[in-house]
């Protein structure tokens, strides 16, 4: 294959990369304002300005596309656990700044974590992923307790169990804060770090 010929394949790799993320954003608009039942791939193929044999071309029914956007959004929840930027921090500001990204991850959704939260009762195709995304970031949450020096906390809770009650107080309480202002939405952050701090018991900084 010539070069040309490699820039092409690229390019070509790229614009359907970019398709997909623009068929992705606009389902999330979609079933957010609408809720699952009411979504049509007309009406998503619509929102992303594109055509319904195009959103066929990446997707191959709602119920796919669903799927995508609920292991996205698993994916962009662990995300905001990452220490990238955080490696000289101390404990404290870590679980804040870990704390704030996920509250604030949530809140840019909208409702679409309440809606993947509910299908994923009713759901199992939808809850296999869901939970082993929870899963993952408790276990990876604990561990990073389990692994701080002796003295920097003193948990009140074995670290997995403390780490499930933070995460689900942090969790649905983010969903609650969603569509409130940014004065209430601050004040719940600073709140959850403040209960988080005192539940692990943070000595440090």
């Amino acid at each position: 294959m010539s070069n040309a010929q490699e820039r092409a394949r690229a390019s070509r790799k790229d614009a359907g990369a970019a398709r997909r993320t623009q068929l992705l954003d606009a389902a999330a608009d979609c079933f957010d304002e609408f809720g699952y039942a009411a979504v049509t791939v007309e009406m998503i193929a619509s929102r992303a300005h594109t055509s319904r044999p195009t959103f066929y071309a990446y997707f191959r029914s709602k119920d796919e596309i669903f799927m995508a956007l609920v292991a996205q959004v698993s994916d962009q929840l662990s995300e905001t656990q990452s220490l990238a930027g955080l490696e000289n921090a101390t404990t404290r500001e870590i679980l804040a700044a870990t704390t704030r990204a996920y509250v604030d991850a949530i809140a840019s959704m909208g409702g679409l974590v309440a809606l993947i939260d509910m299908s994923a009762t009713i759901d199992p195709a939808v809850a296999e992923i869901w939970n082993a995304g929870s899963a993952k970031r408790t276990s990876r949450y604990a561990t990073y307790l389990r692994n701080l020096p002796p003295g920097v906390i003193a948990p009140t809770l074995e670290p997995e169990r403390l780490v499930e009650i933070i995460g689900h107080a942090i969790h649905h309480g983010a969903k609650r804060a969603v569509g409130t202002d940014d004065a209430h939405r601050e004040q719940f952050i600073l709140d959850i770090i403040a209960v988080t701090e005192r539940l692990i018991g943070v000595h440090d900084g």
